[in-house]
């Protein structure tokens, strides 16, 4: 396990629910992008971990 996976394995239960509800309001993916940044999570953690809000987020506008 590296220290991204130990990272993120490290948001609390209402962390994951902030970040989850953040990205459901974005309107571009740049939005989308900027939530993963204020949230401290790559995009390869945000893919594992939430798979369907992933690619509700690959639909969105550039």
């Amino acid at each position: 396990m590296d220290d991204n996976e130990c990272n993120f394995l490290l948001l609390s239960y209402r962390e994951r629910s902030a970040l989850e509800s953040d990205i459901r309001r974005a309107t571009s993916k740049a939005e989308a992008a900027d939530v993963l940044h204020r949230h401290d999570v790559s995009e390869g953690d945000f893919v594992k971990e939430f798979p369907d809000l992933a690619k509700v987020v690959h639909l969105l506008p550039d």
